[in-house]
């Protein structure tokens, strides 16, 4: 699927990876700092390079694997893929609406859904109907803090988005 302006992408807010990059940075920088000025020291070439593995490597790597997974869904004319969790045409989509806790989805064949999941599945027909009388009807819920707006405006940019709205 290619971006296009016809492509509607739900983005969590990235403020706290903001976060995390700043103190990245500056524990990897005390590292270097503490190498640099007694590498021959053996409590200093530990915590050097613990501190520059630690938050530069795991940083890192945290930090460009929470970039990629905070695009929460993506709705194109084919239907919304939920990162992670797999893609929902447009034709086995209920209702879209808001409750006390966020964005909910309703589905109403859950098969298409169900095969796009990745292997790991953590989803399956029972797991989906249980989440239905959980979540006042819906089978698929986001908290609104994943969804960098508030659920009514994501409600209200699903619907524009669906075909023939």
């Amino acid at each position: 699927m290619a971006d296009s302006p016809d492509v509607l992408k739900i983005v969590s807010p990235r403020r706290s990876l903001v976060f995390l990059l700043v103190v990245c940075v500056l524990f990897t920088a005390m590292g270097v700092v503490i190498l640099a000025l007694a590498p021959t020291k053996t409590l200093n070439l530990i915590v050097g390079v613990a501190a520059i593995g630690f938050f530069g490597v795991g940083g890192g790597y945290s930090l460009v694997r929470q970039w990629r997974r905070s695009t929460v869904l993506v709705a194109d004319d084919e239907g919304i893929r939920v990162t992670g969790a797999g893609r929902i045409p447009w034709a086995d989509v209920d209702r879209i609406g808001v409750t006390s806790e966020g964005l909910g989805i309703r589905l109403r064949r859950y098969d298409a859904f169900l095969a796009s999941t990745p292997a790991r599945g953590e989803h399956s027909a029972t797991s989906l109907r249980a989440a239905r009388t959980r979540n006042s009807g819906y089978d698929l819920l986001f908290a609104e803090r994943l969804l960098g707006r508030t659920a009514g405006e994501a409600a209200r940019d699903l619907q524009r988005r669906r075909p023939g709205a």
